[in-house]
């Protein structure tokens, strides 16, 4: 069989990087599939998926509505926070009180965490800036609080910061559901046939990252803060896991509201219902408000 490239963009991160562990070195093959990694910023994948550039990417969950023309839900590959997500710091001695009209950070506009700040915080100054160098822009005061995602919603506890809201917590108890944070997509002109083969080959190879997992977790220790954050297993185990492996029902739920209250909010256009596709079925899930996602 005749190998085919496929170009899989993932961000820069120990979670993301441990679904392709097999793939990336080797240790695991599919007849005629042939993966090509890329790299990039979570604001820089949602971009570029509007312009359909690649084939398989990762997004940020909140960015979907924006290229649902183009693409259709992995099963697999979905980042949820059960409890827990993006969370908001600031210096030492900031209160909860002080951040509503301050000037606060976030990854890229169209990034989950960006979303539940606008939720939480309406009235916020809100700009963009790299995720890795947030951090530092709190401390040397040129900004008030911060969105940290990736593995820097755990790194940051490191440093002299301290968390205002752990957005992700707050979002799952209000509503009672999972935070599916970020998406695996694939582009919709593959066809049905693909697409589920595809589901079926990222599926074993995030399998393949559980089933060895000591090596999988050393090698993506390379990605993130690296070694030297110490956040790696930890991340990993939060991000990368069951719910990641196979998105259950309760997690679609969970992506069913955020598309629901990006509509309430005017921030998207009417989009399509979900299409979820498994490596044995494509499934929409219930009724997705009778179609009437973002009026």
């Amino acid at each position: 069989m005749r190998n085919t490239e496929w170009v899989i963009a993932h961000t820069p991160d120990s979670d993301d990087a441990f679904y392709y562990y097999g793939l990336q070195l080797g240790k695991l093959a599919f007849p005629g599939f042939l993966p090509r990694f890329i790299t990039d910023t979570i604001a820089n994948l949602n971009r570029l998926a509007t312009l359909g550039v690649y084939p398989v990417t990762a997004i940020s969950s909140v960015a979907y509505p924006q290229i649902a023309d183009r693409y259709t839900i992995l099963s697999v590959g979905t980042s949820v926070g059960r409890g827990y997500g993006p969370v908001l710091i600031a210096r030492r001695g900031i209160k909860l009180a002080d951040i509503g009209s301050g000037k606060l950070a976030v990854a890229g506009t169209g990034t989950t965490g960006w979303f539940l700040l606008k939720l939480f915080f309406p009235k916020a100054k809100v700009i963009e800036m790299q995720f890795d160098k947030i951090a530092d822009a709190i401390l040397s005061g040129e900004i008030d609080a911060g969105v940290m995602i990736h593995e820097e919603l755990l790194y940051f506890r490191q440093l002299p910061l301290t968390c205002i809201l752990d957005l992700g917590a707050e979002w799952s108890q209000r509503y009672s559901l999972p935070l599916p944070v970020g998406l695996n997509v694939a582009k919709r002109n593959l066809g049905k046939a693909i697409l589920s083969r595809l589901s079926s080959y990222l599926t074993k190879s995030l399998q393949y990252s559980f089933d060895h997992r000591e090596q999988a977790l050393q090698w993506v220790s390379q990605y993130g803060r690296g070694e030297e954050g110490g956040v790696t297993t930890k991340f990993v185990d939060m991000f990368a896991n069951s719910d990641s492996l196979s998105m259950p029902a309760d997690v679609q739920e969970g992506l069913k509201l955020l598309m629901i209250q990006l509509g309430e909010r005017g921030i998207c256009k009417e989009v399509p219902p979900l299409e979820i596709v498994f490596p044995d079925k494509i499934i929409n899930p219930i009724d997705y408000m009778e179609q009437k996602l973002c009026a």
